[in-house]
């Protein structure tokens, strides 16, 4: 009987450690503000951030984006860019693919 109920204690211990270590990457979420990092020493600039500034932008415009999918798929990025370029909060995230960094032609 003893052997019994220390089983089930154990049993219950391990049941609520595990529930603990299952709550805390929650909390190690990345948090975003526009193209930036949000980190306790201030605001970081990560291609991370970019890529959903990328696909929230591109969501606005109705566009059903994924800040995954602009990451796992480089054209995808290139081509968001090239034709939401011209919106003033993609120009830190599509810096190279823009429609300024090509020619608009004679």
């Amino acid at each position: 009987m003893r052997s019994q109920s220390l089983r089930i204690g154990l049993v219950a211990l391990g049941g609520m450690m595990a529930l603990a270590f299952a709550a805390e990457p929650a909390a190690a979420r990345v948090q975003c503000k526009g193209n930036f990092q949000v980190s306790k020493y201030g605001l970081i600039a990560t291609p991370y951030c970019e890529e959903e500034q990328i696909a929230r932008v591109a969501r606005s415009y109705g566009w059903k984006v994924t800040g995954a999918q602009i990451r796992n798929n480089p054209q995808k990025k290139v081509y968001t860019c090239q034709v939401l370029g011209h919106d003033i909060r993609m120009k830190g995230s599509c810096a190279g693919y823009g429609p300024d960094a090509y020619g608009a032609g004679p």
